[in-house]
């Protein structure tokens, strides 16, 4: 089974899981998009299910640049040797499965893919507003597709479909699609000047849209909202995201503020989301009673905490005295009937709330006045504090080490690799548990092919830069009517395996596809496209001689988003550096060839001297004890040994330190074989020679019969129990959630129940207890 790295660090216990339909597929194997750990199961983004991994058979003669693992440990070469990537520019990371150290994907949830684009919110026949700017991306998206004669009236069809869905836009990427009667203007070709900067008159009244998002949903349906009610050309809102002040945000001059927050995990808030959410919850706005406020709260209902998070800022804006003026709206994954159904609720009850306008309120909105313009484009950021390295705005780290940690000797061998990188003056920290964020880019194969499939497009013809695409290299996000190489966009900036069904199909439909060929239900659309890359169905469907627009290309495709792999270093080692173990993904889907996209990139395409943009991902909920003497219970077969190379490697540095002697550690590791994936073996038969760990292996498939580790802490039970109940000791489990993580689970239950008057009962509640105490912390994907 392949990993699919996005460790999700300390998955409370909630089993059975409930993954979504496709990650019970076995039919493929998906890469994770980013899920991360908490402890309830799965992960999801904003509401919309992120892809898992599901096991797949590795096929013999997988695609793979080298045939035995990687040279030995490769000394950094000095800096005037370093080279800037370009396309390549963005790390390898966790594709969706076997990411070697546990890579997580803390809070994202796992289903089926990413944030959707806010042109996707709003239902056909819905417009927005006629004041907002038109860019060079609202022009680029209404070029036609190439079609044979004979398919105009398709074609037209098309183009008003294209119209209806994207309406009136407030940004270069939401512009994606517009109607004829607006202009047209074909890739390649200038690009439309930018019309002069969008400022609020005196009669207008500030409405603050609030939002928290880890993959960028929430994101959407707030820009949504802002052009909604820019329409009525009553109100000026003005879009804050929660992320850009971990501070606090000064609410005193606010009268009306609209909140959507997803919810992550167990519960809690987006990551970069996390301190604003902190610091509202524990009183700091105070009194809030000049405000009236509406939430909207994204999550979904097969978990336990379903929409938590927005619930929990609709309860403290509540208590602080704020007034609700519409009730709260809890919405279940991409429920779009839901979201729109709250925007037109605010959108009519706003009228009722009498808001005072700039004039009234004394302000000149002809001067420079950060209250009442925010961003030129609606976004407001003038609270907010210095920048800082993170998910928008990744730190380019160079590599500086990589190894390959199995003998790699036929297709049927997995490979493992550790990467290190240089953190250089970044300042950014970690401590062990937390995840490295990595951005990945498609192999240049995958571009050049997908650009073939759609009817022979031109790669170096420009387009906007997306408004999703991180800031590269530090630099702040392109201004608007930045461009790109189209080839370059689909490098680094979409994700050419998971498409939006609805609009790639009409896309092919509007090109001429047999209708008969073409699935018309959303049920026949996924399962269509399930193991297909957008290439595979282009070739498949899309009729000879015709093309797609690239306009029509980039809409029906999803964000490329970066991994997550559990970080397998201590910073004791060196502060300025940071290491991940990654496990190379190569599978077979009908009948074809793939690999995944970010350990690839780290196994194959990078080297050393080259530069990955990362991130730190924090993980609170999957942490060493606070006392080095408490001791530990670790469980990590495969790549899930990741964090607990970390803790031992900090326990050993504190101790060396003067920190006094660490607490028994006692680790649980299981492989294929003892001679082929036995990840850092050297350095676990030393550390257990010396004494500092106490070790269990399990090689599954080195004897006639498999053993697990599951079955190596049943043989040694009275152990654990010891530790656990006597010594008050903590259990962590990292690896695979559908199989692993309930039968290591199980087990332990068994050890409880066998030890514990009561039988089953007293021993899930004893397991609860030690959730509760974050005694048991897990960190675990599907495979």
């Amino acid at each position: 089974k392949g990993r699919a790295h996005v460790s999700r660090p300390g998955l409370a216990r909630s089993f059975p899981f409930k993954p979504h339909a496709s990650h019970r597929d076995a039919r493929r194997r998906t890469e994770t998009l980013g899920a991360s750990s908490l402890p309830v199961g799965c992960w999801r983004w904003d509401g919309s299910p992120l892809r898992r991994s599901t096991g797949h058979r590795r096929k013999k003669g997988a695609l793979s640049a080298h045939s035995g693992p990687l040279p030995p440990l490769t000394a950094y070469p000095p800096p005037a040797s370093l080279t800037m990537l370009g396309a390549r520019v963005v790390a390898s990371s966790g594709d969706g499965s076997s990411c070697s150290g546990s890579s997580y994907l803390r809070w994202a949830a796992m289903g089926a893919g990413a944030a959707a684009a806010a042109y996707l919110l709003w239902p056909a026949g819905k417009g927005r507003s006629s004041d907002i700017l038109i860019t060079d991306f609202d022009a680029f998206l209404t070029e036609r597709p190439s079609v044979p004669t004979g398919l105009d009236n398709k074609v037209k069809k098309a183009d008003k479909w294209a119209a209806t869905r994207a309406g009136h836009c407030g940004g270069p990427f939401e512009c994606f699609l517009k109607d004829d009667d607006e202009g047209e203007q074909g890739v390649g070709r200038a690009a439309a000047p930018t019309a002069p900067e969008a400022r609020p008159t005196a009669e207008q009244a500030r409405v603050l849209v609030l939002y928290g998002t880890e993959y960028g949903f929430s994101k959407e349906i707030a820009e949504t909202l802002r052009d909604k009610l820019r329409e009525a050309k009553t109100y000026w809102p003005v879009v804050v995201n929660m992320a850009d002040h971990p501070q606090g945000y000064d609410f005193s001059q606010e009268q009306a503020v609209l909140v959507t927050c997803s919810t992550q995990g167990d519960g809690v808030p987006p990551y970069e989301s996390r301190e604003f959410c902190d610091w509202l919850f524990a009183g700091g706005p105070g009194s809030l009673s000049n405000v009236a406020f509406s939430v909207l709260a994204l999550g979904d209902r097969s978990y336990t905490h379903f929409c938590k998070c927005g619930k929990s800022v609709d309860e403290a804006m509540g208590k602080l005295g704020g007034r609700r003026f519409v009730d709260r709206v809890d919405v279940n994954k991409e429920d779009y009937a839901a979201v729109n159904a709250w925007i037109d609720a605010v959108s009519a009850r706003l009228p009722s709330l009498a808001l005072k306008s700039f004039k009234d309120l004394g302000i000149d909105v002809t001067a420079t006045n950060k209250h009442a313009n925010g961003h030129a484009n609606g976004h407001a950021n003038g609270h907010a504090g210095p920048k800082r390295w993170g998910k928008a705005r990744p730190y380019p780290a160079t590599v500086t080490a990589l190894q390959g940690l199995c003998r790699v000797d036929s297709a049927a061998d997995k490979n493992t690799v550790r990467v290190e990188l240089s953190l250089g003056d970044s300042g950014l920290s970690y401590v062990p548990g937390d995840a490295l964020g990595v951005y990945p880019t498609n192999p240049e194969q995958m571009v050049e092919e997908l650009l073939a499939a759609a009817g022979g497009l031109d790669g170096g013809a420009a387009v906007p830069v997306p408004s999703h695409h991180y800031a590269e290299n530090g630099a702040d996000a392109p201004a608007a009517g930045a461009t790109m190489a189209l080839r370059e966009a689909l490098a680094k900036c979409f994700d050419l395996r998971e498409p939006r069904a609805d609009r790639l199909f009409s896309a092919l439909e509007a090109a001429g596809a047999d209708a008969a060929k073409v699935p018309h239900t959303d049920d026949a659309r996924a399962s269509y496209v399930e193991g297909r890359h957008v290439a595979d169905v282009l070739r498949a469907l899309l009729p000879r001689g015709a093309s797609l627009a690239a306009g029509s290309l980039l809409a029906a495709l999803r964000p490329l988003q970066p991994r997550l792999y559990s970080i397998s270093s201590s910073p004791l080692e060196d502060a300025e550096a940071v290491q991940a173990t990654i496990a190379e993904v190569k599978y077979s889907a009908h009948g074809v060839d793939r690999v995944g996209i970010c350990s690839t990139l780290v196994s194959e395409r990078l080297a050393i001297g080259d530069i990955a943009h990362v991130y730190i991902h924090k993980n609170p909920d999957f942490r060493l004890p606070a006392s080095d003497a408490t001791p530990i219970v670790m469980v990590g077969p495969g790549t899930g040994l990741a964090p607990f190379r970390a803790f031992v490697k900090e326990r050993q540095l504190r101790a060396a330190g003067g920190g006094g002697k660490s607490g028994r550690m006692v680790l649980y590791f299981g492989c294929r074989r003892s001679d082929q994936d036995y990840l850092y073996g050297d350095d676990l038969e030393a550390w257990n020679k010396s004494g500092d760990i106490t070790l269990f292996t399990a090689f599954s498939r080195q004897t006639s019969k498999k053993v697990y580790v599951q079955d190596r802490l049943s043989e040694s039970a009275d152990l654990v129990w010891d530790l656990l109940n006597t010594h008050d000791g903590h259990f962590y489990v990292c690896g695979d959630a559908g199989s692993m993580a309930g039968a290591v689970e199980q087990q332990l239950l068994r050890i409880f129940s066998e030890r514990l008057p009561g039988g089953a009962d007293a021993a899930a509640a004893y397991l609860d207890k030690l959730s509760q105490e974050q005694r048991y912390q897990r960190d675990v994907w599907y495979s």
